[in-house]
């Protein structure tokens, strides 16, 4: 029998019911760098983790709770091994040996963690594809836990007809966003007409929305369809609309409650197929207050409300969109200029007041004004250079988002490295669910 045994390529050790070693076979040699069995016959388990060979605590444990017991452990010459220890029960259910079977798992180790780089790799390529995917398909950028909410709601708004009104300061992406509902809904193949309300002179807003006919006023040469009829059976986005001069939102109105036009200089009213997106940057609610905005207009148009958050409100979202647009701009100028991580540092302590149209602005600057390959924080011009360092090269914040920064940056560091959240939260020395948690509120893949 010993024969047979030390032929296997599995360490194999008998302990009696005092954890004596009675018998190993060469494997089991090999395995903790003993020169021979004389070594281990006849010494306790106790001696021989004095002496420098541990064998992890399977066999204590397997005859102290007399059931079968496994553990991983590292030897002394750095191999990683597993032992599953199994007690052998005389009659009375009392332990008589104790045989442990140690593995090489080293190269299992190995594999798994070149699966887990990996997996992390292809985590990367997928975010790669996905961004690729936007650039495509001209939809908004994004990826933080709120933007998900609103695409969420985005996404069941425009599979109906209902009216969606955007709000968000300037620059929050309120037109693509817009533009984005009409993709998704079932009127994609008709029109998209996008109008900026603020753009449009008091005198010439009927004839602009509404049409007209030729003659209708001097300089009509020939009948002209407006907006309305121009996106029939699309979508009519209305842009800034908290601009709209108050006399014209009395005949918005009621076009809107009767989906009928009358061009002017005509009598016969058309009917008209048409969804609308209302969008401004203004506090719509205080204008209300005031009489500058019709109350029963908003009701009419703020069937669906979507708040977008401002960019400093979003920081997952800000170094998202640094790489979209530093892509954007390096193919559409034939380049490939990188950012430092002290220029993307800066870039994400920044409070970008114009938000992501402010961004791109400034990342084309970048690209097309640099003269390395590699850009740093003195390309950016002095009003954020001052806004992201002071003399001592810090940015004065408040201590939360101070804290919420770091937290974040640590958080996206181990999520490099560890991959998994299990070895995450055993190195941070906090729960798994509170990895998860934090994970998903400052949305780290």
């Amino acid at each position: 029998m010993c024969t047979v045994l030390d032929r296997a390529s599995d360490g194999i050790f008998i302990y009696n019911n005092e954890l004596r070693t009675v018998y190993c076979n060469y494997a089991a040699l090999s395995f903790f760098g003993m020169d021979n069995s004389e070594i281990a016959l006849c010494r306790t388990w106790d001696e021989l983790k004095s002496a420098g060979f541990f064998f992890g605590e399977a066999a204590p444990t397997a005859l102290r709770q007399k059931k079968r017991c496994a553990s991983e452990f590292v030897n002394r010459i750095g191999r990683h091994l597993l032992c599953i220890a199994t007690p052998v029960l005389d009659e009375q259910r009392e332990v008589i040996f104790v045989v442990s079977n140690v593995r090489d798992i080293t190269d299992f180790i190995k594999t798994r963690q070149e699966l887990s780089e990996h997996k992390q790799q292809l985590r990367k390529i997928k975010k790669t594809l996905n961004l690729q995917q936007h650039q495509q398909n001209n939809d908004f950028v994004y990826c933080s836990p709120q933007m998900n909410k609103i695409m969420e709601t985005i996404e069941r708004a425009a599979r109906t007809d209902v009216s969606v009104f955007l709000l968000g300061e300037s620059g929050v992406g309120k037109s693509e966003l817009a533009k984005h509902i009409h993709r998704l809904s079932a009127r994609s193949k008709g029109r998209l007409v996008v109008t900026n309300c603020g753009a449009i002179p008091p005198t010439l807003c009927e004839a602009e929305f509404f049409g007209y006919e030729k003659g209708a006023f001097t300089g009509a040469d020939k009948a002209t369809p407006g907006l309305f009829e121009s996106a029939e059976g699309g979508t009519l986005v209305l842009d800034e609309i908290g601009e709209l001069d108050p006399v014209m939102q009395v005949k918005l109105l009621r076009v809107l409650q009767e989906n009928r036009v009358k061009r002017l200089g005509s009598q016969q009213e058309i009917p008209i197929n048409v969804r609308i997106v209302a969008a401004t940057n203004q506090n719509i609610k205080q204008m209300i207050y005031t009489k500058q905005f019709r109350d029963d207009l908003y009701h009419r148009l703020n069937v669906v409300q979507i708040s977008i958050p401002p960019l400093r409100e979003r920081p997952t979202d800000i170094r998202f969109l640094l790489y979209y647009f530093l892509s954007h701009y390096n193919a559409k100028y034939d380049m490939s200029k990188t950012m430092s991580p002290k220029l993307v540092a800066a870039l994400e302590r920044y409070s970008w007041p114009g938000n992501s149209r402010e961004m791109a602005h400034l990342i084309e600057r970048l690209v097309v004004l640099s003269t390395s390959d590699e850009m740093g924080c003195e390309y950016l011009p002095e009003e954020i250079q001052e806004d992201t360092c002071d003399k001592y090269g810090v940015r004065l914040t408040s201590l939360e988002n101070a804290t919420q920064e770091a937290e974040r940056e640590l958080l996206q560091a181990a999520r490099e490295r560890l991959g998994d959240t299990r070895s995450m939260a055993r190195v941070l020395k906090v729960s798994h669910v509170t990895v998860a948690r934090k994970l998903k509120q400052y949305g780290i893949s």
